[in-house]
């Protein structure tokens, strides 16, 4: 997926960024960001369910660990980045067990998962997270709040992860101006069809103690 707000994510605190890298959901499907470039002296493993561009290995991660930790012939990586991938599989509590446990200690998820999204099927759309779904995902990871955030298909639209931070409860969060007068023009300031709503990301930083 090409949202910018993720690379920025990634580049900001690439300075915590530690090899091995797994990428989960790596092929480039025409507008993918390309991150493995910015780390050219780590090692970098890139998987997916399907071949193609940017893709080492194919991998399900709902398969038994065991099975996983065979294909990907490592034994745990420092820094996990799944961007885009979480919402597509049926099983996202096996998926995040896996996940958790090919993390060494110490090491970190930069996850990206859609709030609110227009339906897309890659091959299928099933869920949408909240922060609170998150950590229900990941009891073994700690989330970094303070640096974790909600942003917009427009590259620098975020807000912090609790909207108290913003001084604002949850009814005045769209309402900014900028925002407002974007669902106006869209004609979803009342209702939002789920096959075309605003765009809201989740993302957020967790550490494996």
């Amino acid at each position: 997926m090409g949202d910018l707000n993720q690379l920025d994510f990634v580049l900001e605190h690439r300075q915590r960024v530690r090899g091995p890298i797994l990428e989960i959901g790596s092929k480039d499907h025409g507008n993918t960001n390309d991150l493995r470039k910015h780390f050219p002296d780590l090692p970098y493993l890139g998987v997916d369910q399907e071949a193609g561009k940017g893709v080492d290995l194919i991998c399900d991660f709902t398969e038994p660990l065991p099975a996983i930790r065979e294909r990907l012939g490592a034994a745990g990586f420092r820094t996990v980045i799944c961007f885009s991938v979480m919402e597509h599989c049926k099983q996202p509590f096996t998926m995040a067990e896996n996940i958790t446990a090919l993390m060494e200690p110490g090491g970190l998820l930069f996850l990206s998962v859609p709030w609110v999204w227009n339906m897309h099927g890659f091959p299928d759309d099933y869920w949408r997270f909240t922060p609170s779904a998150i950590r229900v995902l990941f009891p073994g990871l700690r989330a970094l709040e303070d640096v974790s955030f909600w942003s917009t298909k427009n590259r620098g639209e975020r807000y912090p992860l609790s909207v108290k931070k913003l001084n604002m409860n949850e009814a005045m969060f769209f309402k900014t101006a900028a925002i407002a007068e974007d669902l106006q023009r869209r004609g979803l300031s009342n209702f939002r069809h789920p096959y075309y709503c605003y765009p809201v990301m989740l993302n957020m930083l967790l550490s494996k103690e």
